[in-house]
């Protein structure tokens, strides 16, 4: 079925682009007629605080990409634009594995909840838990994205948990009532090392009753040529991965002051293994050549997204009512090679004598094939005054449900059941085969908050922000486990069943804003924002034996504290942003092998100093400069017995993984007939 709705929606747009391709080609052609220029540098419109707004005027880091901007950089996916956005950074092995950060706040490659919240126009992607890997970001492809807006530094008030570091909204085009539109584009390319590249993606638009209706149809197909190589097994181009995406968005005017859009998009990643290359850890230089590496087993991966939602807008005049209903399944399946890890712990627990694998034998190919499902039904409700300049305020609550299951297997790959050599007969039980572990882990999370901010203009030049999000979760939390690594006698090493209980947790947080600006001339404004950002706890599971973690992990949340300016000048033919900031992290989340099994802790407290700075200038009417500069200082300020093997960190004032402490950029843009 999943499949089926793809090919639906990926050849309903081509069909229907090359149906109203005459017609809406000679529309196009119109609607793209050179327009009065002044010559000043462009600013866009934003939504960020849930209401329209130029960039220059939010109170706070903001960087707006727009339709125009990611054509003109031929920016396609996330990758593309990150580079340009102060204080971004991530880390991506492969198409389905990009991990972003923002300002630093990250505990690395071991993060399982994501500190970015990530938005599909006002849906929340992903999951709010560690249990479903939120870390690992969708990667939406940007043809026919109205607008990208990065949020920097804690976004808890408006966004809720998991923005902590910020907030990544991609922002879609809306159907046009009445107008007939088409577009194709296709696109070839190499990857040095790699193989050829291609890409074809597609769109339409169809009015539907008139001008009272109207459908939007995208398609894409792509494939990414991977760059690594593994010449001890004969493998090349790994790391390619191919996608396939459609989206229909169907909007309807009910009345002048009633709207109702309904969004479908399903999206298909697919990765034959991870762009990765073995570096020796002490000297930092390839194992073997600049592109190779050698893994026992090969390591694909893939994610399937299906995201539908409804917005309801209704204007009363003295308030806005929005409504957005969502439900996604997001389901992702990887296998690791982890050979070097867990054929060392199988000689500690001295399974080599039960297998009758000796230790001098080579070691056995172990691989961890994880599927994770996550679905996800959320509504938000909120109602909004107009823009009067006097009090404006927003409110609104926010629910949401997830059930989570995630199954973790370890298996041998030499072996055609996955079991270990010396299983002389093989034993089930319910939860599955008797492999060396085993581990089914199902969940749910329930959430409510309600929200609230009001800006209160004492002048024309000075106004004040005050905002704050109570929210509480409940989590149920089940661990089925199947392992001998567990301390046992030789007469049942290999045939220790382990079923867990039910853990639960009940925990709230609230999150804060302050937010004042001024306006030293109308060119010219001032700000301060204090705000805070939190990342839900939850319940561990309590192994059988040997050390434990904690029943459960507490919420991180951070405090950040920013001044900041931002100048229009040289009559709109500049414009200059810069900022600094201080954030306070405490009760980093992360996890640790215990006993041979990932559990998920607090990992300590750290600090995060930072400047940005962004400008654009534009010269002549033609030409247009900009870039940006970012400095990002995180770094450890308390430690826990966890931490040091987990975080990479190893001592207080030691830098947090995925932050580099210097980031720039520069651009240009020369426009001609």
């Amino acid at each position: 079925m999943r499949l089926s709705i793809k090919r639906v929606l990926f050849c309903g747009a081509a069909l229907a682009a090359l149906c109203s391709a005459s017609g809406a080609w000679a529309q196009q052609a119109a609607a793209t007629q050179p327009s009065a220029d002044n010559g000043t540098v462009e600013t866009v419109v934003v939504t960020a605080s849930r209401r329209s707004e130029s960039v220059q005027s939010v109170g706070g880091g903001l960087t707006a990409l727009s339709n125009a901007d990611l054509a003109q950089m031929h920016a396609n996916s996330f990758t593309d634009f990150a580079g340009t956005v102060p204080s971004l950074s991530y880390f991506q092995a492969g198409p389905t594995t990009d991990q972003i950060v923002l300002r630093g706040v990250t505990s690395g490659s071991v993060q399982k909840g994501n500190t970015v919240g990530i938005y599909l126009d006002d849906v929340p992607m992903g999951s709010s838990t560690q249990f479903g890997i939120g870390s690992y970001a969708p990667n939406f492809d940007l043809f026919d994205m109205q607008r990208v807006e990065v949020l920097a530094g804690p976004q808890g008030t408006l966004y809720g948990a998991n923005s902590m570091g910020g907030a990544i909204r991609y922002i879609t085009t809306k159907p046009e009532l009445g107008v007939w539109d088409a577009m194709a584009e296709a696109e070839g390319s190499d990857t040095e090392h790699g193989s050829l590249n291609d890409a074809l993606r597609l769109m339409a638009n169809i009015p539907v009753f008139g001008d009272k209706a109207a459908l939007r149809l995208d398609g894409v197909q792509l494939y990414q040529s991977g760059y690594a190589h593994d010449p001890d097994h004969g493998r090349q181009n790994v790391g390619a991965g191919r996608t396939f995406s459609g989206r229909a968005s169907f909007l309807a005017q009910i009345t002048p002051d009633l709207d109702v859009r309904l969004t479908a998009l399903t999206e298909h990643d697919f990765a034959n293994g991870y762009d990765a290359v073995l570096k020796d850890f002490t000297t930092h230089q390839p194992v073997q050549g600049p592109y190779d590496q050698s893994y026992d087993v090969l390591q694909p991966s893939e994610k399937n997204l299906n995201v539908y939602s409804a917005e309801a807008n209704w204007d009363f005049h003295w308030s806005k009512l929005t409504s957005i209903t969502s439900y996604q399944s997001n389901e992702t399946k990887t296998t690791l090679d982890v050979s070097p890890v867990y054929n060392f712990i199988l000689l500690l627990y001295g399974v080599d004598s039960y297998t009758g694998v000796p230790e001098a034998s080579p070691t056995i190919p172990l691989t961890l094939p994880t599927e994770l499902l996550t679905k996800k039904f959320t509504q938000e409700v909120r109602l909004a005054s107009p823009d009067n300049k006097n009090l404006e305020w927003v409110f609104g609550g926010f629910y949401t449900r997830e059930i989570t299951n995630e199954s973790i297997y370890l298996v041998d790959a030499e072996t055609p059941n996955g079991q270990l050599p010396g299983y002389a007969v093989p034993q089930t039980n319910a939860n599955g085969p008797a492999l060396p572990f085993f581990g089914r882990l199902p969940s749910t999370y329930k959430e409510i908050a309600i929200y609230g901010d009001a800006t209160y203009y004492f002048t024309d030049a000075l106004d004040l922000t005050l905002g704050m999000r109570y929210s509480s979760q409940h989590q149920n939390f089940q661990s089925y486990l199947q392992t001998f690594l567990f301390p046992a006698t030789p007469d049942t090493v290999l045939h220790f069943p382990y079923t867990g209980g039910v853990y639960q947790s009940d925990q709230s947080a609230e999150t804060y804003l302050i937010n004042p600006r001024y306006r030293i001339t109308e060119d010219t404004m001032l700000y301060a924002r204090v705000s805070s950002g939190y990342e839900p706890g939850g319940p561990n599971f309590v192994l059988p034996s040997g050390p434990q973690a904690p029943p459960t992990f507490q919420s991180a949340s951070l405090w950040n504290y920013e001044l900041g300016e931002k100048s229009t000048l040289l009559d709109g033919k500049a414009l200059l942003d810069f900022d600094i900031y201080d954030i306070e992290w405490q009760g980093i989340q992360t996890t640790a092998n215990i006993g041979g099994i990932n559990q998920l802790i607090n990992a300590g407290d750290a600090r995060v100093e930072g400047a940005e700075t962004s400008f654009s200038y534009r010269p002549v009417t033609d030409l247009t400069l900009g870039g940006n500069v970012s400095y990002t200082n995180a770094f450890l300020t308390k430690n826990t017995p966890f931490e040091q093997s987990y975080l990479g960190v190893y001592s207080n004032d030691q830098r947090l993984p995925l932050s580099p402490r210097w980031s720039f950029a520069l651009n240009g843009t020369y426009t001609f007939d």
